[in-house]
């Protein structure tokens, strides 16, 4: 027997609702393609930034550890961007962390053929696997950089992977507890009205307190320092998914996903609603669940704001690099030029971007190097 297929309301706490809510009516290839879509904006200020970064040198090493973020795209662009720089392209050699084989395959014989006609010379090497996963040990030979080379690392939406740690008995069974209270949906609702004011996306923005770094983290960058790469991109959720206590944790998911609901509403204006609700249902279900459901070590999707990566990262060594002015630029014109003209960036002392919507902010970029 067919289910019937149910649209979600226009309220952020109707559509959370219905995005949570299991469905058969699924497509996570065509999801995770869209919702990339509505990522390229920022993601291509990255590319903006490598360019602008290497810009005399002859011999350059990109390490993509996006993952599942990663796109053919992005790298088709700045082969296309490298042709034009004065001076002639340089040698590129890009590597690839991304745990489908299949689509590593696909990116190799994509982006060779184009390299043919823009680039002198140009090498792709995969490595199968996650970030996580990666032997840090070890990490200049899986990733396959040579000494000598100029380094860039770019990491979207992965770092907080590296976040996950076995968290206190006692947040884990306070947690678990209330959700088998949530599991009446009544309840659910409540909650959700009590967690919320009138609107969802002014929800008052605490500040993240200062928290110990995961073992996991530090062995990471420990192991970043010593490739001693020229820059370091990356790219998180502008959120504070990773509190302690349960009830912080939800009421923080609430602000911050209402907020990107709409984003994708405005993005999807003038089409029909199935593909912006694929998008809810199978991504950012996935995302919600994880946080909101599992605990210690199961908990992977821990976004952090900007602030507490910088304590992270200043503690681990690594200094801020003021990110490209022309970046910034077009980064802002490519974001009003899409039709999102509540969608903006902001510049503060040429450290960072913020993507946000309204008043919240969605995702940072931002630029490191070791220091010293």
């Amino acid at each position: 027997m067919s289910i019937p297929y149910m649209r979600p309301g226009s309220h952020p706490q109707s559509r959370f609702m219905w995005a949570t809510t299991p469905s058969v009516h699924c497509n996570r290839a065509d999801a995770t393609t869209n919702l990339r879509d509505r990522l390229r904006i920022t993601i291509s200020d990255l590319t903006d930034i490598y360019v602008d970064f290497f810009d005399e040198l002859q011999v350059v090493r990109i390490i993509d550890l996006s993952g599942s973020t990663t796109h053919q795209w992005q790298w088709l662009k700045i082969l296309h961007d490298f042709h034009g720089r004065p001076g002639g392209p340089p040698e590129l050699r890009l590597t690839v962390v991304h745990e489908d084989s299949e689509f590593l395959d696909y990116m190799q014989t994509l982006l060779s053929k184009q390299a043919g006609t823009l680039m002198p010379s140009f090498h792709f090497d995969k490595v199968v696997g996650r970030l996580e996963a990666l032997d840090f040990s070890n990490l200049r030979e899986i990733l396959k950089i040579n000494f000598g080379e100029a380094v860039v690392i770019s990491c979207a939406l992965q770092m907080h992977r590296l976040l996950a740690v076995d968290d206190d008995d006692d947040a884990s069974r306070d947690g678990i507890a209330q959700l088998q209270q949530m599991a009446n949906k009544a309840h659910l609702k409540q909650m959700m009205m009590a967690s919320s004011p009138r609107s969802t996306l002014s929800y008052p923005q605490t500040p993240s307190p200062q928290r110990q770094i995961p073992k996991l983290l530090v062995s990471f960058l420990s192991a970043v320092r010593a490739l001693k790469p020229n820059i370091v991109v990356m790219m998180e959720q502008e959120a504070d998914h990773n509190a302690p206590l349960f009830r912080e944790r939800f009421a923080e998911m609430l602000r911050y996903y209402a907020a990107l609901f709409d984003s994708l509403n405005a993005a999807a204006a003038g089409r029909e609603d199935d593909e912006r609700a694929r998008v809810e249902r199978v991504l950012l279900r996935e995302e919600i669940k994880n946080m909101l459901v599992c605990e210690g070590a199961q908990r992977h999707e821990r976004h952090e704001k900007l602030s507490q990566w910088e304590m992270h990262m200043n503690r681990c060594e690594f200094q801020s690099v003021p990110l490209s002015f022309d970046a910034i630029r077009e980064g802002k014109e490519k974001m009003m030029s899409s039709g999102l003209k509540e969608c903006r960036g902001i510049e503060e002392d040429k450290h960072r971007l913020l993507l946000s919507w309204g008043e919240t902010h969605l995702y940072s970029v931002s630029a490191w190097r070791p220091r010293g």
